[in-house]
């Protein structure tokens, strides 16, 4: 006789939280998973390198210093500031200037001429010590001296030239006016100089690049310009132009040459 075979219905109960019913009946597909574990230890931190600049303290001095008689004169000379500024385009603006009594002894000129001379020197210091050793050696404080004391010598035979050419051509304004003009941008190369300085002293970029493609072209443009006004100075004046070529040659260009032999090239 054939067995009796009982089935037995699967008792489907309720989930208890969800509510949720015939969750046996849900399939399930077993799945291998893989975790990726780190061998590698926790890099540290990069340890960075500290920024070496080679300027010495008394040049950071200097070049803050010329800042803060930029900023004096701006401060309370500002009517002289933007007169001066404008002189440097108008001829016209500079020759009212020269009729007033303060010209070259004026608070404002002299400051700029301070800043001129120590910008100046402190750029040709700059230039010899990165052409010649490659760096800078904080003990050349006399040899700024020296170059200091050579631009001021320069000038100063430059004035007195000017107070000669007073009694040779018996005119009263034009030694004030080529002082001014002078002094005028020889002025603007220095105010150009704190920036250039800024940069060469606290960036990464190289001094030749500075000096190529930022100094030189600047410098340039105000040496011509300096020589435009003169020339234009001669032919109000009514000097002959052979008068200011050789001028220009002695005055202007031969101590040039003297500087950067004696200085740059030792």
């Amino acid at each position: 006789m054939p067995k009796n075979i009982t089935y037995k219905d699967t008792i489907e109960e309720a989930d208890a939280v969800y509510g949720i019913s015939g969750e046996v009946a849900i399939p399930i597909r077993q799945t291998n998973i893989k975790t990726n574990i780190i061998k590698d230890s926790i890099r540290g931190l990069p340890h960075p390198k500290p920024l070496v600049v080679e300027v010495a303290s008394w040049q950071i001095g200097i070049l803050l210093g010329s800042v803060l008689l930029m900023g004096f004169v701006k401060a309370f000379s500002n009517s002289r500031f933007n007169q001066g500024i404008r002189a440097l385009f108008n001829y016209t603006v500079a020759q009212e200037i020269t009729r007033e009594e303060k010209v070259f002894f004026h608070r404002s000129n002299i400051f700029f001429s301070l800043i001129h001379l120590l910008t100046v020197s402190l750029f040709l210091f700059q230039f010899r010590e990165r052409i010649n050793t490659g760096d800078i050696n904080s003990d050349k404080f006399s040899f700024f001296l020296l170059i200091l004391t050579f631009l001021a010598g320069m000038y100063f035979v430059k004035y007195i030239f000017s107070r000669i050419l007073l009694f040779v051509f018996n005119d009263t304004y034009l030694a004030p006016e080529y002082i001014f003009n002078i002094s005028l941008y020889n002025n603007w190369l220095g105010s150009i100089l704190v920036p250039v300085l800024c940069i060469t002293y606290f960036t990464q970029l190289l001094f030749q690049d500075i000096l190529i493609y930022l100094t030189i072209p600047l410098a340039l443009i105000v040496f011509f310009f300096r020589l435009f006004r003169l020339i234009k100075i001669g032919q109000t004046r009514g000097v002959s132009y052979v008068y200011i070529f050789v001028y220009i040659c002695s005055l202007e260009i031969l101590p040039l040459v003297v500087l950067f032999r004696i200085f740059i090239l030792q």
